[in-house]
């Protein structure tokens, strides 16, 4: 994959980054943010969609996180968050972007919850997409043996005042702490906002001041999916406790990444319904 394009720092206290492609002297923006141990160009679907933006006179921002890359480990949805009000604040006042849309991938689907929630600079941003919006404590129990030992220590290690520290290397390739794993894989964790076994009464709490448009969209085969439960179901039952999430999507095919042509296209024509739905309300 290869995208031309301009690469800016929107936060140089943190040396922070963005790369734009497609117009970018288009006054409107889709902004995507990456799952864990992501970067740039993470993702296959990006350089069709940066061709279908570009055709309704949009262009598309790849932003860097300190949780980027290896950095998922030490850091927590709220720094993401604090980051993405420094972009979405330089893209105003130095871009002069007029509307700016969220696009979060797996984890990334997290961070769009948390900013439409908390965010400071939320009510700059048109509307949040979330594309495969997995559980990662369900998605952790399925693929990995040792995850209920890993949240066991991190919750021992957090009752101790320890949060902070990381667990030991035989569990990660990459630093990780015991805040960023219960938040991952406890029940009730920061990051716990998308599971399939959530009772009512907590995905009403939890999505009690999420205001801003929203969508959700999953892959019939996405791999990362670790529930029994037809995602369709799980969406309207979500959809049902937030009026906020104004439209739902499952792709045919492509996985948790989206990596066949159909899906693209699928989610593509998705994305671009989804701006032009909330432009026109």
């Amino acid at each position: 994959m290869q995208l031309s394009g301009t690469l800016y720092t929107y936060y140089e206290e943190d040396r922070l980054t963005a790369f734009e492609s497609g117009d970018a002297s288009s006054p409107n923006s889709v902004v995507f943010i990456g799952g864990l141990s992501d970067g740039y160009n993470a993702v296959p679907f990006l350089e069709p969609l940066t061709t279908s933006l570009k055709e309704i006179g949009w262009s598309l921002i790849q932003v860097q996180l300190s949780s980027s890359y290896t950095g998922f480990g030490f850091s927590s949805l709220q720094k993401d968050s604090d980051e993405l009000d420094h972009l979405v604040k330089y893209l105003k006042d130095t871009r002069k972007k007029q509307k700016i849309v969220f696009l979060g991938h797996s984890t990334g689907s997290q961070d769009c919850y948390w900013h439409n929630k908390n965010g400071k600079m939320n009510s700059s941003v048109l509307g949040y997409i979330l594309q495969a919006p997995v559980s990662d404590r369900e998605c952790g129990y399925k693929v990995e043996p040792s995850f209920g030992e890993q949240v066991e220590l991190a919750t021992k290690m957090r009752k101790e005042g320890n949060g902070g520290e990381f667990l030991p290397r035989k569990y990660w390739d990459s630093p990780m702490t015991a805040d960023r794993l219960y938040s991952l894989g406890a029940f009730g964790g920061d990051d716990d906002v998308f599971s399939t076994d959530l009772p009512d009464e907590m995905i009403e709490k939890l999505y009690k001041d999420v205001e801003r448009p929203m969508a959700m969209l999953h892959s019939k085969d996405d791999e990362c999916y670790a529930s029994s439960l037809d995602p369709m179901e799980v969406m309207k039952r979500y959809q049902s406790f937030c009026p906020a999430i104004k439209k739902l999507g499952l792709l045919d095919n492509g996985g948790h990444s989206v990596t066949t042509k159909e899906g693209q296209e699928q989610l593509c024509e998705f994305v671009l319904e989804f701006i032009h739905e909330i432009e026109n309300n």
